[in-house]
């Protein structure tokens, strides 16, 4: 036997035929989202008055509270280590990265600069050639 419950939204009619299926309504609240069944679990006071309302536990009852301890302390530790190894790793890993780049643009200044400087030479030398062809007297002088 199936059994389905329809999603009746407040103001809408509901798209069976069966009136047996009673639809929540607003002020009554959803039972896990009702304000009503909010415990503020944060509170000191709270607590202490859980932990002091309690009974008292058997000796075995404490030596599983306390294995149970130790195995979530071991656990957290072992979760540190490993964000801590993936951290490091992913680090290492980024400034292997940036290591790399920055070498290779190292070695692009490098050849930029020889290339700027053989640029420079040979501007210089057009200069001179260009100076000497301005200069140079093409047309002999003619006495008469």
């Amino acid at each position: 036997m199936e059994t389905r419950s329809p999603n009746i939204v407040a103001g809408e009619a509901s798209e069976t035929d069966d009136d047996e299926i009673e639809a929540i309504t607003i002020e009554s609240g959803i039972p896990h989202l009702s304000p009503l069944h909010i415990t503020n679990a944060s509170d000191p006071m709270f607590a202490r008055e859980a932990v002091e309302s309690s009974t008292p536990a058997s000796e075995e009852e404490q030596q599983k509270m306390h294995a149970r301890r130790d195995m979530n302390e071991r656990f957290i530790g072992l979760i540190n280590e490993l964000i801590r190894h993936f951290v490091v790793a992913v680090a290492k890993t980024k400034l292997n990265d940036a290591d790399n780049i920055l070498m290779k643009s190292q070695m692009l200044l490098q050849n930029t600069m020889m290339s700027v400087k053989k640029m420079s030479e040979n501007t210089h030398q057009m200069e001179c050639k260009m100076q000497d062809i301005l200069t140079f007297n093409f047309v002999p002088n003619i006495n008469i």
